[in-house]
């Protein structure tokens, strides 16, 4: 079993303790659901697991971890490693080798395991997340979400007996998300496999978690039973929202299991009154008969959109289906053919530092965008690169519409993830781009920060600036999408509404959809109690 006495722990240079007398104790074979607001301790508290905190990270501990038989503390990563598979929440970060296979096989070299039983390990773990057709890829030429997917494969093909995943599906679209966590239940069962997995999507994993650990920093650390433990959190998922609002008990975990007999009234949907406006509005980016390619790779074929003035337009598909490169299409990064138009100009006749003028990119990994000593000086050089005096913008005021006023001094990379990715958003967007691109820009966040967000989207969309935003996250697009497009296989497979988007396609319904199927509500807001 997995047990922590008393655990206690304290950063360097840090005057609050990330873990204060944490007390749980998980079975074998159970799989451990870890959530809170971000900050709240839950990475710290899963690399205590493996040693990571506090070989690593150095820092003060006190108490006791119990890992099957070892004492990560005493013993360090090296040791427990042949018993912990751990996935990091940045999987590029953890990236050794270039190519699919080499990663793979790097954990069983360590090991010694022969040579036929590796490749049958890598072939096994490979079919089982849908990855055979990439085994002989370099990790840097796949997406986002493939490259998380062979982050969970190389900690699995090791056949460890505690699997820890940090937001393992927060780059994956709702089809490979459920194909992930089938593979891991099916691991866990074969394998008698004790897992834990901390996620901000909580949707996902409720119906497949024996145990909910919330890192609550008012309430401490709560562990049980999911029933036990989901009516005193304050951040949940939809299901639970509306089982709340309509005073069920117990609380459904699953849209499947809500009762059908309840009765509810629709409210009117802000989505479908901001669509019946778009028509009205410029058009400030348009898209004609648009291909990319890729090597010998076709990856884009002839797409055509357009993104209005004052619209929040939401572009989802599964993974590898060309949605990061339109973007960088767009933004001449990648070489296309077909005609793209920018307030009416052609951007084939802009310079590239004219159109960045223009269009703000957030990129999937918001480090690639953070190189300065501080939050501040981030924004300082945005303006710097446009020519802007630092004196133009307030900088405590900007950074208070992103929740980061006492992050300004810091060094951007020591921040959590959701400050990081909120920090790289301050700094494409101080210069006040027309045109706001997002990739993925909820990654790593939880409820709460995803409102602020939220908040911040709507500003801007009430000040006329367009937003094409790239996500994964089903609930939170519903709540923000003024449109919906839908990208597969390179081509544009519908372009409309949301209300249509995230009812009538069967991998893109909310929970409150399914829960309410007909009636075309898809956020817990578009209805209420009679």
């Amino acid at each position: 079993m997995i047990k922590f006495i008393d655990l206690t722990y304290q950063y360097p240079l840090s005057d609050q303790k990330a873990l204060n007398q944490v007390n749980f104790e998980i079975p074998p074979g159970t799989l451990t659901l870890v959530t809170g607001a971000s900050g709240s301790g839950k990475s710290t508290l899963l690399r205590c697991i493996n040693g990571l905190v506090p070989h690593f990270t150095g820092g003060v501990i006190s108490g006791q971890v119990r890992v099957f038989g070892s004492n990560p503390i005493a013993e360090g990563v090296e040791t427990i490693a042949k018993k912990v598979g751990f996935v990091f929440q940045e999987p590029e970060s953890q990236f050794v080798f270039d190519t699919v296979e080499d990663e793979l096989a790097f954990s069983l070299e360590n090991q010694g395991i022969p040579r036929n039983e590796m490749d049958r390990r890598i072939q096994e773990v490979l079919h089982m997340v849908n990855l055979s057709h990439l085994r002989h890829k370099n990790i840097n030429e796949i997406s986002g979400g493939e490259q998380q997917k062979v982050a969970i494969a190389s900690a699995l093909v090791a056949q460890p007996k505690v699997l820890i995943l940090d937001e393992p599906t927060s780059q994956l679209d709702p089809r490979s998300a459920d194909e992930v966590l089938k593979f891991i239940l099916e691991l866990k069962t074969r394998l008698n496999l004790t897992v834990l997995i901390s996620e901000h999507r909580l949707e996902r994993l409720l119906p497949f978690a024996d145990l909910l650990m919330n890192m609550d920093t008012d309430q401490g650390v709560l562990f049980g039973e999911p029933q036990e433990i989901l009516p005193k959190m304050v951040q949940v998922p939809p299901v639970i929202e509306i089982a709340r609002r309509l005073s069920l008990s117990p609380l459904p975990l699953t849209p499947e299991a809500f009762p059908r007999s309840k009765s509810v009234t629709a409210a009117q949907s802000r989505q479908v009154e901001q669509t019946q406006l778009i028509g009205e509005t410029e058009v400030c980016l348009a898209i004609e008969n648009l291909s990319t390619r890729l090597g010998d790779q076709h990856v884009l074929k002839g797409i055509n959109l357009a993104v209005h003035q004052g619209e929040i337009l939401v572009l989802m598909g599964p993974n590898g289906a060309g949605k990061t490169t339109l973007l960088r299409s767009i933004l001449k990064m990648v070489p296309c053919s077909g005609k793209i138009t920018l307030s009416g100009v052609d951007v084939s006749k802009m310079q590239f530092a004219e159109v960045i003028q223009n269009i703000a990119y957030l990129p999937q990994n918001p480090n690639d965008l953070l190189f300065a000593e501080s939050v501040c000086d981030e924004l300082k050089i945005t303006l710097k690169n446009h020519n802007l005096a630092e004196t133009s913008v307030d900088l405590n005021e900007f950074l208070a519409y992103f929740g980061l006023t006492d992050k300004c001094d810091q060094y951007p990379r020591d921040l959590s993830v959701g400050e990081r990715q909120r920090t790289a958003l301050a700094a494409i967007t101080v210069h006040d781009p027309r045109i706001i691109f997002l990739d993925e820009p909820t990654r790593g966040l939880d409820y709460q920060t995803k409102q602020a967000l939220s908040d911040l989207f709507h500003q801007w969309r009430k000040a006329g600036k367009a937003m094409l935003l790239v996500t994964h996250d089903v609930e939170f697009a519903a709540h923000i999408a003024d449109r919906v497009a839908i990208l597969e296989a390179g081509q544009l497979i519908f372009t409309g509404s949301p209300a249509t988007a995230f009812t009538d396609f069967p991998a893109y319904q909310t929970q409150t959809a399914k829960i309410f199927p007909g009636k075309g509500w898809i956020t817990p807001e578009n209805l209420i109690k009679t």
